[in-house]
């Protein structure tokens, strides 16, 4: 049995697994395995910082519903990366993180960059491990790949320098199969949720990130029980807003509406979702809950019946046995309700401020992108305004769920561009949330990446701000010191145009529909307040 050098070894196991792409940045620890990727097939795609590498991988976990792989230096460049990490292991997706580490006889000492690296992971992470012989780097690069797959999270293999270009008869192993096979639900709970369902006159559906692909059989399911339709924030973009039973999302980025009558129904249906925002639900509910992840079911809220297993599956069976319901007062009642919505949503908003009221900014958006656009938020009043107001079918919307951290959506749209290159990519946002990744756009214009780049510009902190003002605190350093966004993206080599009214985004985003390179509009826009803005008690939990 011929040897291989570790480093070598590791990237035939990732390859066997499906790994097609890396994301990191250079340092010491990690020069070796860098230079054996050169010519691997998996690609490697370096960043400005580790932090966007992080969330990049994420992005792509989130978005093909498989083990992605990021890698980080020791020292700084693993505290860097910490922020992608967080936000993978907070929306359960499975992601590898590698690390290098000083030289094994300098672990332990005062040896420049030394850190307790898995000290700093362990409540980011489902598995952690160091390596400290190199012919176990296939039994631990196997178990953290499993254990990131099964159990939906992030796993961390801490490798030190030394080990690189160790000579080991360890061989890769082929992916397993099994860990692809999706459990079926269970026929009596399924009869159990269809005898609910059939008693109900007042259903409501609930449904988020988990039900992806199962648009048509959601539709049907809603049709057949008469059942209104609402959505979290990561499934927008599902189900379009002329949907006959569709009422939006639920909290501050949905309506007070759908709101409302989820509160008079006798039975809340749930599918892959675990949104829960207690100001927005009813206080006893009868939920019959259903998702792939045991975990997820009755997480937030108590559960009557929960059904484990794959969600086309369950809706199919429950297609097949519920009973088609004459409940029409009730089907009435929801599409009334949409129509009301949708006349609220199409008045002008009063901006009484200088910039482009948000809401036109989504209308716009949504009058130009196509229905396999895939959209990267960010966080902040940007998201609650694209929540509320843009109305369209897309691919995929790609969010920060529960970590819901700032400068996400650029690092997600350029991952988003990479694995999916024929699909248009847009990026929505915030002056403050661009601000954190600005470097970022050297690496789109570095890896050839035409994304559109939406800059809610509006020189503030605008949900902090909004919120201090609606719980009558004093405004303090929530205004930004912007630089012109242009020019700086010029200066990147990347197309840059402003947009200071409605008709000016239109024409720029008319003259710009196929994008053959990265454009950033910086839109001008306005801070007005958001309807529901409060201060948050934190007592709520998104995760998809």
């Amino acid at each position: 049995m011929s040897q291989q050098k570790l480093s070598r070894v590791m990237i035939e196991q990732l390859n066997n697994w499906g790994v097609e792409h890396i994301y990191g940045y250079a340092g010491d620890t990690i020069l070796k395995f860098f230079s054996e990727l050169k010519d691997s097939p998996i690609k490697l795609y370096t960043t400005k910082n580790e932090a966007a590498a992080g969330l990049m991988a994420s992005a792509e976990s989130k978005l093909k519903g498989q083990l992605s792989v990021c890698l980080a230096d020791g020292g700084p460049g693993t505290t860097n990366i910490l922020n992608g990490v967080a936000d993978a292991y907070s929306d359960r997706t499975p992601m590898l993180l590698i690390t290098g580490q000083v030289e094994s006889w300098n672990i332990g000492t005062n040896y420049e960059q030394f850190i307790k690296q898995m000290n700093l992971t362990d409540s980011l992470t489902v598995y952690s491990a160091l390596v400290t012989n190199p012919e176990s780097i296939v039994d631990l690069l196997v178990k953290a790949m499993t254990k990131a797959i099964v159990e939906g999270g992030v796993s961390h293999l801490v490798i030190p320098m030394d080990m690189w270009d160790k000579e080991v008869n360890a061989q890769a192993r082929d992916y397993l199969p099994h860990l692809d096979e999706l459990r079926l639900p269970d026929d009596e709970l399924i009869n159990q949720s269809v005898e609910l369902i059939n008693q109900a006159q007042k259903p409501m559906i609930l449904y988020g990130r988990g039900a992806k692909g199962c648009r048509e059989e959601l539709l049907e399911f809603a049709n057949k029980i008469n059942g209104g339709l609402i959505s979290t924030l990561a499934a927008k973009g599902m189900i379009e807003y002329n949907q006959q039973l569709y009422l939006g999302g639920l909290g501050h980025a949905g309506n007070e509406k759908a709101d409302n009558l989820l509160k008079e129904a006798d039975l809340v249906i749930i599918l892959g979702a675990t949104w829960w925002p207690m100001d927005s639900v009813p206080r006893n509910p009868r939920i019959i809950q259903l998702d792939a992840i045991k975990e997820n079911i009755g997480m937030t809220h108590p559960v009557e019946v929960g059904v484990l297993g794959e969600l086309k599956s369950s809706l199919q069976l429950l297609l097949e046995k519920v009973s088609a319901k004459n409940n029409q007062e009730w089907r009435a009642k929801v599409e009334g309700t949409r129509e009301l919505l949708l006349t609220k949503l199409s008045r002008e908003y009063n901006n009484n401020q200088t910039g482009i009221c948000p809401k036109e900014v989504m209308k716009s958006l949504a009058n130009i992108l196509g229905e396999d656009e895939i959209i990267t938020l960010d966080s902040g009043d940007n998201v609650v305004w694209f929540a509320k107001y843009f109305s369209k079918r897309c691919e995929e919307v790609l969010i920060s769920g529960k970590w819901r951290t700032m400068g996400f959506a650029l690092p997600a749209a350029l991952a988003a561009k990479i694995n999916y290159p024929q699909k248009p990519v847009t990026c929505i946002i915030g002056d403050g949330g661009i601000a954190m990744v600005l470097a970022e756009l050297l690496t789109a214009k570095r890896y050839n990446l035409p994304v559109r780049i939406i800059v809610m510009n509006n020189g503030v902190l605008a949900m902090e701000r909004n919120k201090m003002l609606s719980a009558n605190l004093k405004e303090e350093e929530v205004n930004l010191s912007n630089p012109d966004f242009i020019k700086l993206a010029e200066s990147c080599g990347i197309k840059g145009m402003r947009a200071e009214s409605v008709e000016e985004l239109d024409y720029i985003l008319n003259q710009h529909q196929d994008m053959t390179e990265t454009i950033l509009i910086d839109v001008v826009t306005a801070a007005p307040v958001p309807a529901g803005t409060k201060l948050e008690s934190r007592k709520v939990i998104e995760l998809v």
